[in-house]
């Protein structure tokens, strides 16, 4: 009877012990980063005025992060079951490394403790981005992007990304504004900023895709081979985004499509062919109600309809379906 109990007792602490090792990584992560953010960070809330503050941070983060897809020490704390992981944004800051989704995660938790950070989704004709917009206590929104090494000034004020477009669309050059943050900064993609779609974190990206059928009577994206890839890649040369590729929620920003086809006084047909087949109680919204049979989804668009809206916003999950090839048919 001791004897059992003893057993029981060392099972116990193996079992406490093994918690234990655990928890570890999870509370030594926690305090660990919270300690540098606090040393790194207390010279940039010294600048004489919240724009100077943001514009130390913007210096500051563009020196530090790197892109990489390297598995260092802290990256690989990010395999651990869930209940013990630490929180993912301490890893990112303490890793330094990573895509512009990681980093601002990493950003938002060391700075955004005194303003108001927001991740800045940006959709550019070919490319996807994700940056910063820091709200002054004026009420100002100020737009920096040290992932690629850029932020934007008028003389000496920070600018807002919706103040950028206005300047450049008064004709105005981007030089005249663009601030380089690193000497590595990747130059060129903010030249596409008008033709750009953005929404802050908070915001509806109402993203309008013309489809570019140029008087002709069918139009296909991507090949029937039960792959999305290729019709992804045929959507950024088409400047149809880098995000023609699925229907539902892929991202955690809220998206909404908006397919336009000529308004000529013609019916057509918009047809998807889906990777899978697709559950109606998974599809997101649509302005027109698709006919769906087996991998493909029907849609007719009119003179008074000639746009179909697809709007996943209103999803709680991540659930998306491929689009293996988009035909399009003026009837």
């Amino acid at each position: 009877m001791r004897d059992g109990h003893k057993r029981r007792l060392s099972w116990a602490a193996v079992g406490l012990g093994v918690v234990a090792l655990l928890i570890l990584p999870k509370v030594f992560v926690y305090f660990y980063a919270t300690g540098l953010k606090a040393k790194l960070t207390d010279p940039i809330w010294s600048a004489p005025s919240e724009q100077q503050s943001v514009e130390a941070f913007a210096h500051w983060a563009a020196g530090y992060w790197r892109v990489s897809t390297e598995k260092d020490y802290w990256n690989r704390l990010r395999g651990l079951p869930k209940p013990f992981k630490p929180q993912k944004e301490a890893i990112s800051f303490l890793s330094g490394d990573g895509q512009c989704t990681e980093f601002v995660a990493a950003a938002r938790w060391v700075f955004g403790e005194r303003l108001k950070v927001v991740r800045h989704d940006i959709m550019f004709p070919a490319a996807g981005h994700s940056a910063l917009s820091v709200q002054l206590s004026d009420g100002r929104w100020v737009f920096i992007d040290p992932f690629l090494g850029w932020m934007f000034k008028d003389k000496d004020r920070l600018l807002g990304l919706l103040e950028l477009r206005e300047l450049l669309a008064a004709g105005r050059p981007l030089k005249d504004y663009a601030v380089q943050l690193k000497p590595d900064a990747v130059d060129g993609l903010y030249e596409g900023l008008l033709k750009a779609f953005d929404a802050k974190e908070f915001e509806t990206m109402d993203v309008r895709l013309v489809l570019p059928l140029k008087g002709r009577k069918t139009w296909s994206l991507g090949e029937l081979d039960g792959d999305w890839r290729d019709t992804q890649r045929a959507g950024q040369e088409n400047a149809l985004t880098s995000h023609f590729f699925y229907v539902g929620r892929r991202y955690s920003a809220d998206f909404q499509f908006r397919y336009v086809l000529p308004e000529d006084g013609r019916n057509y047909e918009l047809v998807f062919h889906l990777t899978e087949v697709p559950s109606p109680a998974a599809l997101p919204y649509f302005s027109i109600p698709p006919a769906i049979e087996g991998k493909t989804m029907r849609f007719r668009l009119t003179p008074e309809h000639p746009s179909l809206v697809m709007d996943a916003s209103g999803a709680t999950k991540r659930r998306w379906i491929g689009i293996d090839r988009l035909d399009v048919t003026a009837q």
